[in-house]
């Protein structure tokens, strides 16, 4: 009988959490996402993927949460990234396929503060930016791979609003990327529901262990690998 409620109730609960993660909006659901930090995300679905650590955030503490806006340019250029940003809408996050180019800086202060207008809450770029002391001060969230402040051309009309790769990671248009001072993480759009649920109960299981750790239980223990 006791096996029977106890069942009963994890069901009840199950249920509750269903429900409530099924009226929430899509934005809401984001910024709860956004709650979590990336390693839990990660460890919420195989298939959420975090970009290589080359990409990092211009000043520790910087964070977002957001749909990508896409961009792809070539070295030396970066009129997609213009474009990409007259086009997008507030609250996205400029994620851009840089080639992981380093001897330029396609993005800096003007590009920043037109974001900022516009909107977006951050930039992705597998590439290097520039104005970093402008950009900081703007406080507007950058991961990139590095600074230099070498001038790029608009030549080039590049590519947007398509799938790219960024940080050895494919990235959709409104996949919903997170960053935080682990790295950058992309959950795939159609994901979104399941990862959250998955989230509530990685987070849940976190405590446990915390809790059990405290206890004066060892990880080899908790996790039942042979000392």
């Amino acid at each position: 009988m006791k096996a029977r409620n106890k069942n009963n109730r994890k069901n009840y609960y199950l249920t509750l959490k269903n429900l409530m993660i099924k009226n929430l909006k899509k934005n809401d659901l984001i910024k709860e996402i956004g709650k979590y930090p990336t390693g839990n995300i990660c460890n919420a679905h195989v298939q959420v993927k975090a970009m290589h650590n080359r990409i990092s955030s211009l000043k520790p503490g910087m964070s977002f949460v957001g749909p990508a806006k896409t961009a792809a340019i070539i070295p030396g250029q970066n009129a997609a990234i213009h474009r990409t940003v007259h086009n997008a809408r507030p609250g996205d996050i400029l994620v851009v396929d840089g080639k992981e180019s380093v001897s330029f800086g396609p993005f800096g202060d003007i590009l920043a503060l037109c974001c900022q207008q516009q909107g977006i809450l951050g930039l992705v770029i597998d590439s290097s930016v520039r104005d970093y002391e402008e950009i900081i001060k703007l406080k507007f969230p950058v991961f990139c791979l590095g600074t230099n402040p070498a001038a790029t051309q608009k030549t080039d009309q590049g590519d947007i609003d398509i799938p790219i790769v960024c940080g050895d990671v494919s990235v959709n248009p409104d996949d919903i990327i997170v960053a935080d001072d682990d790295g950058v993480v992309v959950i795939p759009k159609p994901l979104i529901e399941e990862v959250y649920k998955n989230l509530i109960s990685v987070a849940d299981k976190e405590k446990t262990i915390i809790q059990r750790i405290k206890s004066g239980e060892t990880t080899c223990e908790i996790f039942k690998i042979k000392p």
